[in-house]
């Protein structure tokens, strides 16, 4: 059992740092190796629950461990309750999720199978474990294994078919591969044999990568500029009443710059809640007014984030503001961050974080690409941005650009920033469209279809920096296998596993009767 507990936390471990943020990628392909190996020689289920749970806990523990650091952000009105209520949810939420790859390893000790069957397996149980925490009680996805891989260009091409989910697939067949290698010590040589199907499709997904990425010819495209401004506003400063009138002016004076340098732009970018005030709701105000006035001097479009208010309700919503200041478009966060953004069965819970009390918008409405003719663009606002089912909507209602504006800085030094980038390039991918990104206190950056960041890049400590930059857009763009179908490949792995674990409980239960 020591030497089972040694694989568990090594595997712990191996997962933590192939995450965003420590980036050691290629440790990912590895780190599920001791995890198996511990679980395929432990003799009681309890035991094997125990190791997949102590697996996952550190993994988890050790990757969302700024959700604890959230406590400057916290509402409860004492500094130790605050401290306390965000610990005990980081604490909440990491061991729920390790409770998948404890139970994937359960599956896994009871499979009684052959090598080749086992890989296979073993890669449907997690990917449908995976695909379940990413949208179970609203859904969590951090800690899914194919964002680990967002540097590696050529794996995640798959994910035009499979979703993020293949990519973990893969990962998965990879990883059973080599413990079962490892497990069959001196009989090596007759299980070469079994291996030979999943190390195909491993060494496939890359060449697919290679060949996707190679350069080509497009038709019929427009090309359009655009700016992006984040202004990496302290979280701390943001929200505060007083600090109101510098951060507008502070966006207003980095609106010029930007537009006094290139007057060819399509629109400038704002992130997430930019103006953090309701300045378009019901009567004009002074801040509306200059706005608007800037827009029509500089005769620019503008894309920014903002609060909105209709109904007695407010909205955490974007705005596409035409040269006139008028509105060519809204759209509302629909996914909203629980804890954060709202207070899941409100009379149990007080509102904990600063930014509670949002509604979620209804509809998946796209904007109009400004200096294009009848292009659109989807816009996902932070969190909707982990969630690839819901961006393949935009793209499915006919946008041929996403842009992502959101609000990192409540994470300021910690790697939860890179970690939230780190999905960007599968959105992109899945999709097959570019997607901009206006991240205040974040990570900002253009990516391309291919998932490529393009490296200019501008990082949570740049309060004065914009990045300016053209992208190619596709007039009649294809839709991709994910668009068109979206998780149909992990629904297939749950289905799979659904059936495969229905099959081990009436084992178990036969044998019980029989003992």
């Amino acid at each position: 059992m020591r030497k089972g507990l040694l694989l568990s936390i090594t595997s712990g471990f191996l997962l933590i740092l192939g995450n965003a943020g420590v980036g050691w990628y290629p440790l990912t392909w590895i780190s599920i190796v001791p995890l198996i190996i511990a679980v395929k020689k432990a003799k009681k289920i309890k035991s094997v629950f125990f190791l997949g749970y102590l697996s996952g806990s550190i993994h988890f523990l050790g990757t969302i461990y700024w959700i604890a650091l959230l406590y400057p952000y916290a509402n409860t009105g004492w500094a130790i309750s605050d401290v306390f209520v965000t610990i005990i949810l980081y604490l909440l939420l990491s061991l729920y999720l390790a409770i998948y790859p404890a139970i994937f390893s359960v599956v896994l000790n009871q499979l009684n199978c052959s090598t080749s069957l086992t890989i296979f397996v073993s890669a449907t149980v997690w990917t449908a474990f995976e695909w379940i925490a990413s949208w179970l009680m609203t859904g969590f996805p951090w800690g899914s294994l194919g964002y680990t891989q967002w540097e590696n260009l050529a794996a995640i091409q798959i994910s035009s078919i499979f979703g993020v989910h293949g990519v973990s697939f893969v990962i998965i067949l990879f990883n059973t591969i080599i413990a079962e290698l490892i497990l069959v010590g001196a009989r090596l040589r007759a299980q070469i044999k079994h291996i030979v199907a999943p190390l195909t499709i491993v060494f496939l997904v890359f060449v697919f990568g290679w060949i996707v990425m190679l350069p080509t010819e497009l038709s019929n495209v427009s090309k359009i500029k655009i700016g992006i401004i984040p202004g990496n506003v302290r979280q701390i400063d943001k929200w505060k009443q007083k600090n109101f009138d510098t951060i507008f002016r502070r966006y207003l004076n980095l609106i010029k710059i930007v537009s006094d340098k290139h007057s060819d732009l399509s629109f400038v970018a704002l992130p997430e809640t930019a103006i953090p005030k309701a300045i378009f709701y019901n009567q004009k105000n002074v801040y509306q007014m200059v706005l608007k006035q800037l827009l029509k001097d500089k005769q620019l479009n503008l894309l920014a984030g903002t609060p909105h208010y209709t109904a007695g309700k407010a909205y955490n919503s974007v705005f596409l503001l035409n040269p006139d200041g008028n509105r060519t478009g809204t759209y509302s966060k629909m996914h909203l961050v629980p804890f954060g953004e709202y207070t899941p069965i409100a009379s149990f819970f007080p509102d904990l974080i600063q930014e509670s009390g949002w509604e979620a918008g209804k509809s998946y409405d796209v904007f109009p690409i400004p200096s294009t003719s009848n292009l659109k663009m989807g816009v996902a606002i932070c969190y909707e941005s982990s969630f690839p089912n819901l961006v393949r909507q935009f793209v499915k209602k006919g946008a041929v650009m996403m842009g992502i504006l959101t609000n990192d800085a409540w994470f300021e030094g910690t790697s939860a920033p890179i970690q939230h980038l780190s999905m960007s390039p599968f959105r992109a991918v899945e999709n097959r469209v570019p997607v901009f990104r206006c991240a205040n206190g974040g990570i900002s950056c253009i990516i391309d279809g291919f998932g490529r960041v393009l490296e200019t890049q501008i990082l949570p400590e740049n309060q004065d920096g914009f990045l300016i930059n053209s992208i190619t857009l596709e007039n009649d763009k294809k839709r991709t296998i994910y668009t068109l179908y979206g998780d149909w490949f992990p629904i297939t792995c749950f289905i799979i596993s659904l059936g495969l674990i229905a099959n081990l409980l009436y084992q178990y239960r036969n044998r019980g009767r029989s003992g």
